[in-house]
């Protein structure tokens, strides 16, 4: 039996909503179970199909959406469940992201390192003599030590080396980039053309047939539900819940629509600094414009350019990109950099103190272990802050959904929304039972967002995903104007 006809075929999946018949009401669960069959209608015995679940609602006036949470019973059948949140009409949408097999090729080639390639620059400022060589995010045991400029930093879990420069010292080291051309085609050859397929259509984020096709009536709730949630804490985390047109309304805790009045009375004394990538980068650009941030380069250094002061609240936000590696095309001053476990270290801390971290975007395409480590060490410093000084409000953002440029295969091959995910359970999985550290969880919220998928997704998300932080750091403060978009 080939390949093709293995792969789960999505014209031959059954989905179907069990006890269609039954009154449904706001607070209970919709339950679709999905049967996998290959080409040949053949039952599927095994699980690893990767799908997205969505609920939207049919009534136009309503505008509501939700993510559906998939069991993989790993024999071929899944079970979809949807709380229902609002009452109306009601319509499923299921879509197989990737079958098994395509699962299978992403998570072998994933676990390859240095399937991306990087270039470091190196210059003698007295010589003006320059050399560029090549660079690892993993160590290369086919480059020998003494060819090796080892930058690594065990005690944060973070590697990187590049090949020697022929007669310049490692100390010159200057300004690292991504290859996009050669890491694209590294990256090509390591499937078949067999394999190549599993990423076209028809397997490729198809949408199912769901039975029945017409829409599900949902009743108000028979019991009128608490109006008031408690207050947002380490272990109530807003993830789950749905959109009522552009607001996220979380079903597990009080996440509130914050005025720019309020958000500054929310931040007044404090210090924000963030860290991590470019989709962690929006919330301090947001915030330049909502509190508003003034930058004063005479007084600032480089942390603050994306962030700044308000003297009126006493409001400081700074940002930071994490260390290597990075999937940008143009050359970053290698000292520029400082790995999270680095600040960490160097932060004071205290009551007036919130962090916010999210590494994923640039980890994609990295072996699993690559952020799990990276993660175990920044853990570690988080609980040693938190015993200096207890006060200190550390938050942790997942990844998201994102664009897949116009289903070009290298991006599915290192930034599939199936690797983005796995990334979001480690951190999940990781910090799920800490009490110091809060988890952002905002994969939900992505899957069935308002606006189309983006890696910096439009500014409905990114305030909704503020919201949410402000409701964790002020959870007793309650805001005048609650339901009314920031001004």
């Amino acid at each position: 039996m080939t390949l093709g006809q293995q792969v789960t075929c999505p014209d031959n999946t059954s989905t179907v909503v069990l006890n269609r018949d039954r009154l449904y009401h706001q607070g209970d669960h919709l339950t679709v179970r999905i049967v996998s069959r290959d080409q040949e209608g053949r039952p599927k015995t095994y699980g690893g199909d990767f799908f997205r679940a969505r609920l939207f609602s049919s009534d136009r006036s309503i505008l509501a959406s939700s993510a559906g949470h998939v069991t993989d019973h790993s024999n071929g059948t899944y079970t979809v469940k949807f709380p229902l949140y609002w009452a109306g009409g009601v319509s499923i949408q299921i879509q197989l992201v990737h079958p098994s097999e395509a699962v299978k090729v992403l998570k072998r080639v994933r676990e390859i390192p240095n399937k991306r390639v990087f270039y470091c620059s190196f210059v003698d400022e007295k010589t003006n003599a320059t050399n560029t060589t090549q660079c690892f995010s993993s160590a290369n045991p086919s480059l020998p030590p003494q060819q090796q400029c080892d930058f690594s930093k065990p005690e944060v879990n973070g590697t990187w080396i590049c090949k020697k420069p022929d007669k310049l010292s490692c100390s010159t080291i200057s300004k690292c980039r991504w290859d996009s051309d050669k890491s694209r085609a590294n990256v090509l050859e390591l499937v078949s053309e067999e394999e190549k397929k599993l990423f076209q259509k028809p397997y490729l984020e198809e949408e199912l047939e769901v039975d029945p096709k017409e829409p599900i009536r949902v009743l108000k709730a028979e019991l009128s539900t608490p109006q008031h949630l408690p207050a947002c804490t380490w272990d109530k985390s807003a993830a789950l819940g749905h959109w009522s047109g552009k607001v996220w309304r979380s079903s597990v805790c009080d996440v509130r629509v914050f005025t720019k009045k309020a958000i500054q009375r929310c931040l007044a004394n404090k210090t924000v600094y963030i860290q991590g990538d470019s989709t962690i980068r929006q919330w301090s650009k947001r915030l330049q414009q909502l509190v508003p941030l003034n930058y004063d380069n005479t007084t600032m250094d480089s942390t603050a350019l994306l962030g700044g002061d308000n003297s009126q609240w006493n409001i400081s936000v700074r940002y930071r990109f994490h260390h290597f590696p990075l999937q940008q095309v143009d050359g970053n001053a290698f000292h520029d950099f400082r790995y999270v476990v680095d600040e960490l270290n160097a932060t004071p801390g205290g009551p007036n103190m919130v962090i916010v971290l999210s590494l994923w975007a640039h980890f994609t395409a990295e072996p699993l272990e690559l952020i799990r480590s990276r993660l175990y060490a920044i853990r570690a410093a988080i609980h040693r802050l938190k015993r200096r000084a207890p006060g200190t409000r550390v938050f942790v953002r997942t990844g998201t959904t994102r664009e897949h440029h116009d289903g070009n295969l290298e991006f599915f091959l290192t930034g599939s929304d199936w690797l983005a995910y796995q990334i979001t359970e480690v951190i999940r999985e990781m910090f799920r039972a800490d009490p110091d550290v809060v988890v952002l969880n905002t994969w939900d919220m992505s899957v069935c967002q308002p606006g189309k998928d983006n890696v910096h997704p439009d500014q409905t998300m990114v305030d909704s995903q503020l919201y949410i932080l402000f409701s964790h750091i002020c959870p007793s403060y309650m805001v005048a104007n609650v339901g009314k978009t920031v001004f």
